[in-house]
């Protein structure tokens, strides 16, 4: 879709510039729905989005078209954040309104925009879901077979529905990856949340406050601890600092009184203490060594606000950070959809070629029985069907670049196998990890002593467990005994 000269339209550059992600979408979103009209005339696809949106608007707000561009904008913003679209056609057009503003984005981004944080975090993260999936795509060819002079093999109708359910595809990738890569902004919007990171940022703010060199700072600069008792003046020695250690800490003037010292500076003063007795007291093993950790340290603050963060990423995660972003694409790239696009080219081909058609209901039927007769560690090896699917996409394509439609018709069959196969590994191993998770919480030492028989249930699991090493074999446990009783209480054993 065409878009705008970003010096022609400085409206676009103060709309980027909101204050907020809401007022942003709202803006953004209303000068892309006025545009459509325009394109729609020599567009099929834009006009055919244009009917979508007025019947989605009349069903949500009559016919005011302000209040459609608002509903629009809501309506955006949940599927931005959660993945959730009000149907598979407002999808396709959430997804040329993401891929209009990311266009516009990269337009305007050398002009030096002045970005909320909040806005460019939510930009960034739909750049990385479109290149991940872009990326994911090139690596899987998928692509479109029927394409450029190929096309004329197949009908008007014929090809447009390919190229839907191509589109379609690609827009339920883009909606997976992103839900799951914008989850920390979404989590961060919710009360349970928040409250959970005020308790973590207590527990960082405890943690960091033991540490020594932050309560040598504390005491240096303030002459009191973290809980406000005093401890008397506390400095080191300015000129001590300044010919053993070749430090010279700036001060408003010659003469100046220790409230008139930098804030940064303010631990040192005239008639201080030599940096070797400060080490000795916060247990370093040098004043040089206390001294760098000193430089070194960021403000208390600002490693509150990072070790809260950091934490959180770690119990609720964050894919930009967690080295899983490619792989998570290619999980999302295989969805109900592309599947359904992969059985139509196998239509399409097996057509061409005389063959008969391929029904969903037999391809399931045929996966389900091949996939029941693996044994564990091959239905769960997503990376070896990942690379059969990538083999026979190859295979696919070279065929039908030779015009062997029938060599290009089973290489897509394998192919569509394969990636039916994949998806179901890919379900498999993550209902296994999920498993293995599961298991550990099984590990609590708090049951080890309890006597209750809830807990006696539990160490019963854990000795199962344990046999396929799933879990630690529980110290205090008699199965026999357990069994025994099993059957005193229970009359169908």
């Amino acid at each position: 879709m065409d878009t705008v000269e970003p010096d022609e339209n400085l409206s676009l550059i103060r709309l980027f510039e909101s204050a907020e992600l809401a007022a942003f979408l709202r803006g953004t979103s209303r000068y892309f729905l006025e545009t459509l009209p325009e394109i729609g005339r020599t567009d099929a696809d834009v006009r055919e989005m244009g009917e979508t949106l007025r019947d989605w608007g009349r069903e949500v707000s009559g016919a005011d078209e302000g209040a459609i561009h608002a509903h629009f904008a809501d309506a955006f913003e949940v599927y931005l954040l959660e993945g959730e679209a009000p149907s598979v056609a407002l999808r396709t057009v959430f997804e040329h309104f993401t891929e209009w503003l990311l266009h516009v984005y990269g337009a305007l981004r050398g002009l030096d925009l002045s970005l909320s944080p909040d806005i460019r975090d939510v930009l960034l993260r739909m750049l990385a879901t479109h290149a991940a999936i872009e990326e994911a795509r090139d690596d899987m060819s998928a692509g479109m077979l029927f394409k450029g002079g190929k096309t004329a093999r197949l009908s008007a109708d014929e090809h447009r529905r390919l190229r839907r359910l191509h589109e379609e595809a690609d827009d339920e990738a883009h909606q997976k990856l992103r839900r799951q890569v914008m989850k920390p902004i979404f989590l961060a919007r919710q009360d349970w949340y928040r409250k959970e990171r005020e308790t973590v940022k207590e527990i960082s703010t405890r943690t960091l406050q033991a540490v020594p060199i932050y309560q040598a700072i504390q005491a240096l600069r303030f002459g009191m601890d973290f809980e406000g008792k005093p401890l008397g003046r506390i400095k080191l020695d300015r000129a001590v600092l300044e010919r053993e250690f070749g430090l010279k800490p700036p001060s408003s003037a010659t003469d100046a009184s220790e409230d008139d010292l930098d804030h940064a500076n303010a631990f040192a003063g005239r008639d201080g203490i030599h940096p070797d007795i400060a080490a000795g007291m916060y247990g370093f093993d040098s004043g040089r060594a206390f001294l760098q950790a000193l430089v070194r340290a960021r403000p208390i603050e600002l490693a509150i606000e990072l070790l809260t963060e950091r934490t959180m990423i770690e119990r609720h995660g964050d894919l930009l950070l967690d080295g899983q972003l490619g792989e998570e694409a290619l999980k999302a790239l295989h969805g109900d959809k592309r599947r359904a696009f992969l059985l139509a080219e196998l239509n399409a081909l097996s057509k061409l070629s005389g063959g008969e058609a391929t029904t969903h209901q037999e391809v399931e039927g045929n996966v389900h029985r091949l996939f029941s007769a693996l044994k564990v560690s091959s239905a769960t090896d997503s990376d070896r069907h990942l690379a059969a699917e990538r083999k026979t996409a190859g295979e696919a394509a070279s065929a039908f670049a030779k015009d062997d439609l029938r060599e290009a018709m089973e290489a897509k069959r394998r192919q569509l196998m394969a990636c039916h196969f994949y998806m179901a590994a890919s379900a498999k191993a993550d209902e296994l990890e999920a498993l293995i998770d599961h298991m550990a919480t099984l590990d609590a030492t708090d049951d080890e002593w309890a006597m209750d028989a809830e807990a006696e249930n539990r160490r019963a699991v854990r000795a199962l467990a344990a046999g396929f090493g799933l879990a630690s074999k529980p110290a205090r446990f008699d199965m026999d005994g357990w069994l025994e009783q099993m059957k005193e209480d229970d009359l169908v054993l």
